[in-house]
């Protein structure tokens, strides 16, 4: 029988089944070429390395254990190997000077194949490749942007599913690049069970209880700029928690993502009860990240929706007192291409505020959303943990069932009225969504805020990241990105700063005023354009380059100033700054 600490801190950990597009150039192996194909047909047989067969039931063994404790069990499982670009594999030199390395790796009856690399490192042009062997399901290509370190300091990686049994790795080495690339696979993870929502019943696609509202139904209506902060994690392959982009008061949109301490736990089964700590084990190399994992309405569906990926963090600062964790994303989600993210404002005050939302992922499922039935209340998670260091919530009866939060949740943003964080998620007392009274427990953000450890520690304590400014505020507005062509064309109140980027343009046509102290930032190359409409209870910041019109009596109504720095372009015709 495991330790019971351990239990607890991964009772609410699941897992997931598919990555559909990494932060990836989405590109087709170098091999599938055709002429290229026979250049290496033509060469030695390509090495294959064999897994053992699973002992199913030493591991229908361990997953009743897992039912027992109320945890969703795993889909796969983690083989401990050591295979890399010198010991195994083998190398093709190609009629124009370019080298090739390939590896096939069978897992028998497996129903999908995932690796998870101690040691990844890629120069400049190289590029690597997953792919099944019968071609069928292809990832990659990843490329030095996937690097986590660099050669001197090299870190870990983590590469999606393939479907089958039978899959090969692939390394492509142009003739002109001089650096030679590190490749060492650590885990090759065993697929055993397929999800898909006409015959599973462990989680993943579409499993979440019956209750549950989607993100896009009307309940979610009011809260599409926070649903784009909210991402799915997957745990060294194969358990989930939810976590959130939070923003920081430099508003430099900075890869920072809040969820709970006690996901920070590898497989408890083959991976020993060892856990990431910001101060002593900070790298989380093999955790993946899900963005927009969501169904476009609010009717479930029976086709899987698409949703992006990014991989690898490093923790922060965590600690167990409140559940907190926070992480520095290594690939930035705001750099994938057809994704814009946003950061969720925060409340540090210790006052819940009216009663607001949950979004998180139940079950690995798709994005769902939560709506707390009255003003939380100060609570415990267990004395000995800290007495009110939590809030408790009740959940709501709405158009479209009674959204609560089940396994997978963890970590999940609780936001107020006022669109802010206020805590995220430890865990309930019950996830029966025949349970109606069922209460939740959130890590508050005010506890997490300063160090409980009287060490002073910026390992264990949200202040000097989210607030390195030191400004002392004690609420945060969100921040929404503009990356591309926009406009406002309706009445309407924001509760968001707003960053234009280079290459993003925002055009007023209408009333807009801004609740709380919100900014508008202009980077160099974007471009603020009021036409006939009025900005009120705003401040704005035009970097060098950025581009300010103001027409047909637009107004700017300003908070408390406003700044155009040098090399900033400001144009007013018939319209004015107050």
């Amino acid at each position: 029988m495991r330790d019971i600490k351990t239990i607890i801190l991964i009772a609410f950990l699941c897992f997931f089944s598919n990555v559909k597009a990494q932060l990836s150039t989405n590109e087709k192996p170098v091999s599938f070429d055709s002429k290229m194909e026979l250049t290496i047909i033509s060469k030695s047989a390509l090495p294959v390395v064999t897994m053992p067969r699973l002992n199913m039931s030493e591991i229908e063994k361990e997953d009743k254990e897992d039912e027992e404790y109320d945890m969703p069990p795993r889909f796969g499982y983690s083989h401990i190997v050591d295979y890399n670009l010198d010991n195994s594999g083998v190398w093709y030199e190609l009629p124009n000077g370019d080298k090739l390395w390939q590896l096939n790796v069978i897992c028998p009856g497996a129903m999908s194949v995932n690796f998870c690399y101690n040691k990844f490192w890629l120069p400049e042009g190289g590029k690597f490749f997953v792919y099944s062997k019968d071609k069928k399901h292809s990832i990659g290509a990843f490329t030095s942007r996937n690097n986590k370190g660099s050669k001197d300091n090299i870190r870990g990686f983590a590469t999606g599913l393939v479907y089958g049994s039978d899959v090969v790795l692939e390394y492509y080495h142009p003739k002109g690049v001089t650096a030679e690339a590190i490749i060492s696979i650590e885990y090759i993870v065993h697929g055993y069970r397929y999800i898909n929502v006409a015959d599973s019943v462990y989680g993943g696609f579409g499993q979440s209880g019956p209750c549950m509202v989607n993100v896009n139904c009307s309940e979610g209506q009011n809260w599409q700029n926070e649903k784009k902060a909210v991402a799915m994690i997957v745990v060294e392959g194969n358990r989930c928690c939810t976590g959130s982009l939070i923003n920081t008061t430099d508003l430099e949109q900075k890869p920072y993502l809040l969820t709970a301490d006690h996901c920070l736990g590898p497989d408890a089964h083959q991976q020993g009860n060892f856990f990431y700590d910001a101060e002593s084990s900070p790298n989380l190399d093999s955790y993946t990240f899900y963005w927009n994992y969501e169904t476009p309405g609010c009717d479930n569906v029976n086709i899987e929706p698409g949703y992006f990926s990014t991989s690898g963090a490093t923790v922060i600062a965590n600690y167990m007192y409140s559940d907190f964790a926070l992480l520095r994303l290594s690939e930035d989600p705001k750099d994938i291409s057809g994704y814009t993210p946003y950061y969720l404002g925060w409340d540090r005050s210790g006052q819940p505020g009216s009663p607001g939302v949950c979004i998180h992922h139940p079950k690995g499922d798709v994005k769902k959303i939560s709506t707390v039935l009255s003003t939380p209340t100060s609570s415990s998670w267990y004395e000995s943990w800290g007495l009110n260091s939590h809030w408790e919530v009740g959940w709501k009866t709405t158009s479209h069932g009674h959204g609560m939060t089940q396994p997978g949740s963890s970590g999940s943003p609780l936001l107020n009225a006022m669109h802010r964080v206020i805590g995220q998620l430890h865990g309930s007392n019950s996830d029966d969504c025949n349970n109606h009274s069922a209460t939740s427990f959130y890590g508050k953000l005010s506890t997490s805020w300063i160090d409980q450890t009287n060490s002073n520690s910026i390992y264990r304590r949200l202040n000097c990241w989210l607030d390195s400014l030191n400004t002392g505020q004690t609420t945060m507005e969100g921040l929404l990105i503009i990356p591309t062509t926009q406009t406002m064309n309706s009445s309407q109140q924001l509760r968001s700063n707003i960053r234009i980027t280079s290459n993003g343009q925002l055009t007023v046509q209408s009333n807009v005023s801004f609740n709380g102290n919100c900014r508008i930032i202009v980077e160099s190359g974007g471009q603020l354009i009021v036409n006939a409409g009025t900005l009120s209870n705003v401040d704005v910041l035009l970097k060098p380059g950025a581009y300010l019109q103001i027409l047909n009596g637009g107004i700017i109504y300003t908070h408390s100033g406003f700044k155009a720095q040098e090399g900033a372009i400001v144009d007013i015709q018939y319209g004015q700054i107050l």
